[in-house]
């Protein structure tokens, strides 16, 4: 069973006049409630005796954007509060309920010179975050504030009238998630037993970004060169060698009790903790096409490409890092009619993490095809046709967490039908 509530408002008073032109402002409550309970299967009693689980989350988020601009610069004061309380409370309960606060204060400016552009933003937040741990049947409370400032700057200048260069540089704090904090149970979608770590910092990701963009007459070209340094960089890691017990359990302990229950068994589920350090992604995106114009339309082919590649401190590889893609389209707009074909070709993932298996390339095409008739002034019908995966390919997501045993979705044919008035 689920249940949704979302109550959102938003508004702008337009000032004019002085140092204020404008002020935007937002409000938002939402309370989202799940409860599953396990269907007994034929042959299989096991779940009939367990409770249900009930998740919960209720948020509340408000603030507002004060638009100080003039006639030399753009800026731009940013104001925001936000409170989440979660929960998790039955059977499958992997988190003790927990509440976080923040509160943000971000500025930004943007300003135009002779030859460049530009632009600079800077946040400060305040986030606490409250839960608890089970300890050894007891119940242990902890209480986490975390400081944050993150900070970016963009210049960019026009070569001449086709190519512009962008570099970029920045500094962005992350701090820890609750559940990175305060997991401690059975997380099924990922098919581990997630330990979160009270002692995790905040990361801070040092960022240089180096990008050319061309165009003329219908050819285009863009061309990004990255580099993030990571500080204290946070990932779920599986317990080495978690199938082979652990040296303590020993049933032929003097002072065993062969009825109490192995605070160490975690049934068929990998055990994983949340831990952290230092690493460094690197990497580069490449987009080139060519927009034709024919009698009716536009015909535009393109060709994308991105890589990353990921290490640790030590010189191992991060885990999950997604592999190198090539993405061919063909797309086609006249009025009402738009179509396009793509070749989605991910690569082989060889380069992996320790008890980490690799992964094979494979090719995914997708057609989507769609009309739109207009039935009189401002009634629209729109019909839809998509295809996914048409080569019904066996592909696997590297960087999911059971990627050996759930492949991606096969092949997906669809129809749909809107209307607007």
């Amino acid at each position: 069973d689920t249940k949704s509530e979302v109550l959102s408002f938003r508004g702008s008073l337009n000032v004019g006049n002085g140092w204020l032109k404008k002020v935007d402002y937002h409000y938002r409550d939402s309370e989202f409630i799940q409860t599953e309970q396990h269907a007994e299967e034929e042959g299989h009693e096991g779940h009939a005796h367990e409770e249900p689980t009930t998740f919960s989350n209720k948020a509340t988020e408000y603030g507002a954007i004060f638009d100080l601009s003039n006639d030399n610069l753009s800026q731009k004061v940013a104001l925001n509060v936000a409170k989440e309380d979660v929960s998790v409370i039955g059977e499958e309960a992997f988190i003790n309920p927990t509440q976080s606060d923040e509160l943000t204060l971000g500025y930004y400016v943007d300003k135009e010179f002779d030859a460049y552009h530009l632009d600079f933003g800077i946040r400060h937040d305040q986030i606490s975050r409250k839960g608890s741990l089970n300890h050894d049947g007891e119940l242990e409370s902890f209480e986490k504030d975390i400081n944050s400032t993150s900070f970016a700057l963009s210049l960019s200048t026009d070569i001449s009238d086709q190519l512009k260069i962008n570099v970029g540089l920045s500094s962005v704090e992350r701090a820890p998630t609750a559940v990175e904090l305060l997991m401690d149970g059975p997380h099924l979608a990922t098919a581990r037993f997630e330990e979160g770590n009270i002692n995790l910092q905040s990361e801070t990701s040092n960022n240089i970004d180096l990008s050319f963009n061309y165009e003329n007459e219908g050819f285009y070209a863009a061309l990004t060169f990255f580099q993030n340094d990571v500080d204290n960089y946070i990932y779920l890691l599986d317990e080495e060698d978690h199938d082979e017990g652990h040296p303590d359990d020993d049933d032929d302990h003097p002072n065993a009790d062969p009825n109490a229950a192995d605070p160490h068994d975690h049934g068929d589920l990998i055990h994983a903790e949340y831990v952290q350090q230092d690493a460094e992604l690197d990497g580069y995106e490449l987009e080139i096409g060519k927009t034709f114009e024919l009698a009716r339309g536009e015909l535009t082919l393109s060709f994308a490409k991105d890589s990353v590649s990921g290490t640790f401190a030590d010189g191992s590889n991060i885990l999950r890092m997604v592999p190198d893609r090539n993405l061919y389209k063909v797309s086609y707009v006249e009025d009402g009619l738009s179509a396009s074909l793509s070749l989605n070709d991910v690569q082989d993932q060889n380069d992996t993490a320790e008890h980490e298996t690799a992964t094979d390339g494979f090719k995914m095409l997708n057609l989507n095809l769609s009309k739109t008739v207009e039935l009189s002034p401002g009634q629209n019908l729109t019909l839809s046709l998509f295809g996914k995966n048409l080569l019904d390919e066996v592909a696997r997501n590297h960087s999911s967490f059971v990627k050996d045993e759930v492949p991606l979705p096969g092949r997906n044919l669809g129809i749909k039908a809107s209307y607007s008035f």
